[in-house]
């Protein structure tokens, strides 16, 4: 079998070239810095570290609710093979791969002396079983989009082979938040999702749960102190319940911060704070249910949307200026692979009731609403309770171009249960994942089977069906040189943008503070915007965790 050993060089959202030395792949990152410059570094180890909590679950792959908090708690204590840094993904629990010429085999080569926190020694055969295992009980955070692999194979204790389907060009990427779970623990567990016993986070990883309290939102993490790995410079990490974070930070009841530029003057001449924007991948998306009301299957419809949306007016007032307006090609403007060349729309009242005009929506009974044979533009508009504003301002602007819209206000996970199956008129969410590999347009906006799985959630659900797109979204997964696949996701950043499946409403771009004499070890993985959501922040940047 013709091997190569793999180095990997990619551009910032991971595209294969695969084929050269197990290394690094080389990504771009986005960071703007208010005071980076000007502050020297920071104490680079700590005790303790204090951050915002609040109730994600318990801290294992089958029961951790799925947002970013709650993963990132399991990457706490579970490993993947590889990992993300600031430039891409190094090698982390494998420390080196090769791949066959045709990339649908990976052979990964595992560190050796590894052990689980109880003891046990990890082995090739706990990678084989997590996955293995995961065909039957899917795990909330994590795991492998199915379809993707065929078999993996045991060669030795270190050393384990993926056989994929086909050439997947995101493979590495999908193997980064591929926690691997161990074999004696699981092997006997029915139903992984109510397994809460203390051994159910028995990990690989940096750090160990030392307390949870489901009722108060806490988590207590303590240091792995047989780690593998680079050295822990953080030894306990408690996350705690707090009504306002900024007072909280300021009173030091918390060591790190999300502020809004209308605060930045009250920490930007404090020479030990840090302050630093976070890149644009964290946003709200605005969602149309095509199976709940026809007429939505009209991308005339949707574009009238779009232009009624007053984007930078929902920046300016929900964040106070810290954000970007929504693309409709879907990824942000920090997304290295962004396509400028798009179509564009701004805020145009006058185009909406144009477009609404030419589809045959008007007012015929002078209530104010459009109507067309006998159905009206009048619809709900689900959110979460922090979101009402939002969708206050949006039903406002809406309303000024014939279109009706009851905000339903929810519980988060509630609205989040509505996205998953589809009860939802119109809706909003927030989410981060914004800055992933651009695959993510084919995972939520084509509905067909790409050779491997179909989408795992988004247009099937909502009745989305673009052929274009689903021929595009096919030839992107399979394209593993880098640059075909680039233009590949421009042009799907193309057809999205004239077809609007969905409306991305804005990105945010938070600042982030922290005390630099408390710690400074904070970093961003290339693709995310959150700093406490990566375990390299908690750990010695040398060795495989250098920074580079």
């Amino acid at each position: 079998m013709n091997k190569e050993k793999l180095l990997v060089l990619f551009s910032v959202f991971l595209i294969p070239i695969v084929l050269m030395t197990a290394g690094c792949i080389d990504q771009e990152s986005t960071q703007n810095s208010i005071t980076d410059e000007d502050i020297a570094e920071g104490s680079q180890k700590v005790d303790v570290l204090h951050l915002t909590g609040g109730d994600y679950g318990y801290p294992q792959p089958f029961s951790i609710y799925p947002r970013g908090p709650g993963s990132s708690k399991v990457g706490m204590i579970f490993d993947s093979l590889v990992e993300r840094d600031e430039i891409g993904i190094i090698p982390w629990i494998a420390e080196s791969w090769d791949v066959n010429a045709d990339g649908t085999e990976y052979t990964f080569h595992l560190r050796e002396g590894v052990s689980w926190s109880d003891g046990e020694p990890f082995t090739a055969n706990d990678v084989k079983f997590t996955f293995d295992y995961e065909q039957e009980n899917v795990p909330i955070a994590g795991g492998m989009e199915s379809g993707v692999v065929d078999k993996v194979q045991v060669v030795d204790d270190n050393t384990v082979k993926f056989v994929l389907t086909q050439p997947v060009s995101t493979f590495l990427y999908k193997l980064t938040s591929f926690k691997i779970i161990p074999e004696h623990i699981y092997k006997d567990v029915s139903d992984p999702g109510s397994f809460l016993e203390p051994e159910a986070v028995t990990g690989t990883g940096p750090f160990l749960l030392d307390e949870y309290n489901a009722e108060h939102g806490s988590y207590r993490f303590v240091a792995n102190e047989d780690f593998w790995g680079p050295d822990t410079i953080v030894e306990a990490v408690e996350f705690i319940p707090v009504s306002d974070q900024m007072i909280s930070f300021e009173q030091g009841a918390i060591d790190f911060t999300e502020i809004s530029p209308d605060t930045l003057d009250r920490f930007i001449s404090e020479p030990d704070i840090r302050i630093i924007q976070q890149p644009a991948f964290w946003g709200y998306q605005f969602y149309f249910n095509i199976n709940k009301r026809a007429e939505l299957n009209d991308k005339i419809i949707r574009q009238a949307f779009v232009y009624a949306i007053a984007r930078e007016e929902l920046v300016e007032k929900i964040e106070r200026g810290a954000g970007k307006p929504g693309e409709m090609g879907i990824l942000p403007v920090d997304h290295i692979w962004y396509n400028a060349d798009q179509p564009a729309y701004e805020y145009n009242p006058d185009k909406a009731r144009e477009l609404l005009e030419e589809a045959g929506w008007t007012d015929t009974d002078g209530d104010g609403i459009r109507d067309k044979d006998g159905e009206k533009l009048s619809y709900v508009l689900s959110l979460a309770s922090g979101e009402v504003r939002m969708g206050e301002l949006i039903k406002a602007r809406l309303s000024e171009v014939g279109i009706d819209v009851l905000v339903k206000a929810l519980e988060s996970k509630s609205r989040d249960a509505n996205l998953k199956t589809g009860d939802f008129e119109l809706a909003i969410s927030g989410y981060g994942g914004w800055g992933k590999d651009a695959d993510y347009l084919r995972t939520r906006f084509c509905d067909i089977d790409s050779g491997i799985s179909s989408v795992a959630s988004g247009a099937s659900v909502f009745g989305y069906h673009n052929d274009t797109l689903n021929a595009l979204g096919t030839r992107e997964l399979q394209e593993l040189d880098d640059e075909k696949r680039k233009e590949i996701v421009y042009e799907m950043q193309t057809v999205l943008a004239e077809d609007i499946p969905a409306i991305p409403l804005y990105y945010t771009t938070s600042y982030d503070a922290w005390h630099i004499s408390k710690y400074d070890g904070w970093m961003n993985m290339y693709d995310h915007h959150a700093r406490t959501h990566s375990i390299l922040s908690y750990t010695q940047r040398d060795g495989i965790a250098a920074k580079r």
